[in-house]
């Protein structure tokens, strides 16, 4: 017997961490089930556990991609702190670097501001 839209979607949501980010670009969790239930999102599309896009597949019967997830860094390689290696030492290290970038910035939009 094949589920109905509603067990699907309670099924997507349980998936899913509950935190209603929006960085999947729909604002709650519920809101992305729904979406995916529907057809009108991948199964991929939750940024804090893109993990669960793979039973996410299976509940809605679509193929995942091949490609496994687990296999990608947890960062961003552009990134100066690895997650992975971050204490605390070195992170407040990075936010003073990143806020003295962000000072000297506005800086220079005021000294921009003077100058018209």
């Amino acid at each position: 017997m094949a589920a109905s839209n509603k067990d699907k979607i309670r099924d997507i949501y349980e998936l899913l961490p509950k935190l209603n980010c929006g960085l999947c670009g729909y604002g709650s969790c519920g809101r992305f089930a729904k979406a995916v239930a529907g057809g009108r999102t991948s199964p991929f599309g939750c940024r804090r556990n893109p993990w669960a896009g793979y039973k996410i597949s299976e509940i809605i019967g679509a193929e995942a991609p091949a490609h496994v997830y687990r296999s990608q860094a947890a960062f961003l390689p552009g990134l100066r702190v690895s997650p992975d290696t971050m204490n605390l030492k070195t992170l407040r290290k990075e936010i003073n670097r990143l806020s003295r970038g962000v000072e000297d910035i506005l800086a220079r939009m005021e000294n921009l501001k003077t100058r018209r």
